[in-house]
């Protein structure tokens, strides 16, 4: 991975000299190599980040599987969402997202969506955000639930992780 991550920065350190040597710069075509950069400066940001987020998965030969069922933070996630129906799991992706629910033949209900921002065990590491949908015979608004409820959600993911982690350490000295 560390060659392979070499590779990709000389390839855009080698990309941004020719970049800034062009004669499209010189012509007043500017903005099409700021943009290019901008490109290519994104590409190795979200490189990076899904390195950081979920580790070096490529080279352990390690299947999505095993990465899942070893994210205490993906795992404190589902069980703490487990009374709602999920419409997307993108582990790939760092995102759960439920169905609307409703836990009673109301007009109102909810959608909760969870990203996950890095799998460090730590609050700052998950983002929660809910909506509510209120139906009135045919019309229906949605509107984004407030932050303490986020923040009941999140805090549930984070205890609920805690405790995972803490039963894992302990099977594994068994």
């Amino acid at each position: 991975m560390k060659n392979k991550l070499i590779s990709t920065l000389l390839a855009v350190l080698a990309s941004l000299i020719l970049f800034n040597c062009s004669s499209n710069e010189k012509s007043g075509d500017g903005e099409v190599v700021k943009k290019k950069r901008r490109e290519i400066s994104m590409d190795k940001r979200a490189e990076e980040q899904k390195t950081k987020l979920f580790g070096n998965l490529g080279n352990n030969k390690s299947t999505t599987f095993e990465f899942s069922t070893s994210n205490v933070l993906w795992r404190a996630s589902l069980e703490s969402l487990n009374f709602l129906p999920l419409n997307t799991v993108d582990y790939s992706g760092g995102v759960i997202v439920s169905d609307w629910y409703s836990p009673n033949l109301s007009n109102e209900s909810i959608k909760i969506e969870i990203r996950f921002l890095s799998s460090e065990l730590k609050a700052s590491s998950v983002m929660v955000k809910s909506f509510k949908k209120i139906c009135e015979t045919s019309k229906c608004q949605t509107k984004n639930m407030d932050n303490s409820f986020n923040k009941k959600i999140k805090d549930k993911i984070i205890t609920k992780a805690r405790e995972i982690k803490i039963l894992d350490e302990t099977n594994k000295k068994k």
